[in-house]
């Protein structure tokens, strides 16, 4: 169980803290249910509740050892081997369903080698790019205690160190 003031990371949407924890007042609510409210740290506009039991949809950010342990191994992390164009979208969906980071980054590159392949980016393809790219870079920004717009940086920095 999370408690009230923690970070957690909402799906792919990216870092969220807790707000409150209890039961909602909304007509769509189960009011025997108890839920985070979670405010989004990159957009105050953005709120979002999840019922307490959901260990699926939220879970604590990696370490910061993680985090560089992921941008070490970056080049061997293998792209996703897409079966058939038809499949493509629901296997980038099954990939990402657990929202590990290691798997997003097999997404990532799996969309940056179609694009630099194709000469040119799909619809479909941007639309993940950059849901994913801000799942991850806001992941990464607030455990590395960097702005977001930075750690595209950092990482390009990292690895070539060790190089």
């Amino acid at each position: 169980m999370h408690n009230q003031g923690d970070a957690v990371v909402y799906k792919c949407k990216g870092v969220y803290r807790i707000e409150d924890v209890g039961t909602l007042d909304f007509t769509f609510a189960d009011r025997k249910k108890k839920y985070y409210t979670l405010q989004s740290v990159a957009n105050a506009k953005d709120r979002a509740y999840v019922p307490i039991d959901d260990n699926t949809n939220i879970r604590k950010p990696i370490e910061r050892e993680a985090v560089l342990g992921l941008i070490k191994r970056m080049d061997d992390i293998e792209i996703l081997w897409v079966r058939s164009e038809k499949t493509r979208e629901q296997e980038y969906k099954d990939c990402i369903s657990g929202y590990v980071p290691e798997n997003w980054i097999r997404v990532l590159k799996t969309l940056y080698k179609r694009t630099e392949h194709r000469g040119g980016v799909t619809s479909m393809d941007k639309k993940y790019q950059q849901i994913l790219e801000h799942a991850l870079f806001s992941e990464f920004s607030y455990v590395l205690g960097i702005p977001e717009n930075k750690v595209e940086g950092f990482i390009y920095e990292q690895r070539k160190k060790e190089a």
